[in-house]
């Protein structure tokens, strides 16, 4: 992969909004609609997470993104709503985001360059990463979008990498 000297914070969407693990698929799917993005953080506030933290999100990530007060317990897709709801009947208006969202998330620094965090996508297989300050913060949202913005290149291999997975499963 080519080297692109740019800053992931130059590129990134800086507007985070966060669904709370509390809310109900219908309430989260209004909001992403009404902020015309397709994913986002799902948080729970971090002085009733802590205990299920440490099990959970730090064994997984070991550390524990934060959003002001709350903490970043997993994310919540469009396809989400749509694979794990919709195409199986749930209630929107009754099933919980914490049910469907999901535990994994992958973060990079708002300071790597745009090649780390492509490199990135192509390893894990994402379409999107969240960003992060040095001290765990959420920062924003950088999607595959936003580097084909500026080298159309890394999103041919990212998405290259992610049908080459696709097809492993298979």
């Amino acid at each position: 992969m080519r080297k692109i000297i740019m800053q992931v914070r130059e590129i990134m969407s800086p507007l985070v909004h966060t669904i709370p693990a509390t809310s109900t698929l219908e309430e989260a799917s209004q909001l992403l609609r009404d902020r015309n993005v397709g994913c986002a953080p799902v948080v729970e506030e971090a002085l009733v997470q802590e205990t299920r933290l440490k099990r959970d999100v730090l064994d997984k990530i070991g550390f524990a993104p934060i959003v002001e007060q709350e903490v970043v317990v997993g994310v919540l897709t469009d396809r989400d709503i749509v694979v794990r709801c919709v195409a199986t009947g749930c209630d929107p208006k009754a099933t919980l985001v914490s049910k469907v969202m999901n535990h994994d998330f992958t973060c990079c620094y708002e300071d790597e360059d745009v090649a780390q965090a492509a490199a990135i996508m192509e390893e894990k297989k994402v379409q999107r990463l969240f960003v992060l300050d040095r001290v765990e913060r959420i920062m924003g949202v950088l999607s595959l979008h936003d580097i084909s913005a500026v080298d159309p290149l890394a999103t041919g291999e990212v998405l290259q990498a992610m049908e080459k997975g696709a097809r492993a499963k298979q």
